[in-house]
């Protein structure tokens, strides 16, 4: 909620927006819908009420509405440091929601005209440039600024380090997700890319800074120097194998979003994968787009398979974060046992192909 200490509601009006106000922490965002249009119906010239209706709405998933929202809650012209945050929620619609690039770009810069200390416009801004228009030094100068502003920004740290191994600044990239790992060091898209990073950078292997308790499954301890382990690496981990077994055990997909940690047994030809309640794998997130991505399964001569997973929905419009696979950003990719793909912010799937611990097990 925005706090701005001058909320013009009273009686009922108030009592409506306090239910709407409840029913979105409760997650119920069409009821925190239908409140706030019971106050805007009294007063629809109270910009709170708009602009959390909006955010209601991008929880929803529509977009166009929310920023429809926004809008209007900007048209009743509310204080500087509420407009602020706004136009930056406006562009996180906009970029998130629809991938809209380059009219997130003018809401983020509409906000950081009103303040420009607004770090989140600063790193979303960079993100827009990065994943939108692959302008790399442009976003690493924006995460800078959030930098500047936000030393222990650790998603502006890991956003960095991607953009500087667009541009082969390895060594640069490898201190940038050091810097993100120690200020959170179960950020799984940080040590990825680190990963990815350090095999290509031909440096000596080496432990990040802060103690490595992120090192997860597929992470190679191998020496980047020893060229003949580099391909035995680059082959389990990066390619998917042949398989010599015809009676192969079934892949599984063990995912991570807001509802916890499930594991899925993949059997069937192909599993849309989105945030829209229909698909066969639902993400619990409001990052991920509705038909983010989808699964193939693709039979091979000897008999056996593998599964694929492509960006989108087949023949319909890519995800707008993307997919990040081990580190990189991939359309598409032949799934091999311990890959890790990256859906957004707190969303991802680890992929397996032989037998796992159980999710509770605990080390002897």
């Amino acid at each position: 909620m925005l706090d701005t200490g001058q909320l013009p509601l009273s009686g009922e009006p108030l009592l409506w927006f306090q239910q709407g106000l409840l029913s979105a922490t409760q997650k119920e965002y069409e009821q925190a819908v239908a409140s706030y249009d019971c106050v805007l119906r009294v007063r629809p010239d109270c910009f709170d009420v708009w602009y959390e209706r909006g955010l209601a709405l991008e929880n929803l998933g529509t977009y166009n509405d929310a920023i429809a929202s926004y809008d209007r809650a900007l048209q009743l012209q509310p204080p500087k440091d509420v407009a602020c945050v706004i136009w930056q929620n406006r562009g996180d619609a906009q970029q998130y929601g629809l991938g809209q690039y380059a009219d997130a770009i003018a809401s983020y810069d509409r906000a950081l005209q009103v303040n420009s200390e607004h770090y989140q416009a600063w790193q979303n801004r960079g993100n827009a440039l990065l994943y939108g228009f692959n302008q790399y030094a442009e976003a690493i100068a924006s995460y800078d600024r959030a930098l500047q502003l936000k030393p222990d920004y650790y998603l502006a740290w890991r956003n960095r380090g991607n953009a500087l191994i667009e541009l082969t600044r390895y060594s640069e990239a490898i201190a940038s997700y050091d810097r993100a790992l120690e200020i959170e060091p179960n950020d799984q898209a940080a040590s990825y890319g680190r990963s990815c990073a350090l095999e290509r950078s031909g440096l000596a292997y080496k432990q990040p800074t802060t103690n490595p308790v992120w090192y997860g499954r597929g992470y190679s301890e191998l020496n980047p120097l020893d060229e003949a382990a580099i391909e035995a690496n680059e082959t389990s981990v990066f390619i998917a194998h042949p398989g010599t077994n015809h009676t192969q055990q079934q892949p599984i997909f063990v995912l991570e979003d807001e509802q916890g940690t499930r594991e899925i047994t993949l059997e069937k030809s192909s599993y849309s994968i989105g945030r829209d309640p229909k698909s066969d794998i639902c993400l619990h997130s409001q990052f991920v787009s509705r038909q983010h991505a989808t699964l193939l399964k693709i039979l091979r001569d000897d008999g056996t398979y593998i599964y694929q997973i492509v960006d989108g929905a087949l023949g319909g419009k890519r995800s707008t974060n993307g997919l990040m696979i081990n580190g990189r950003k991939h359309r598409a990719w032949d799934l091999a046992h311990d890959d890790v793909v990256v859906f957004g912010p707190q969303v991802r799937a680890l992929y397996f192909t032989s037998p796992q611990p159980p999710l509770d097990s605990s080390p002897d």
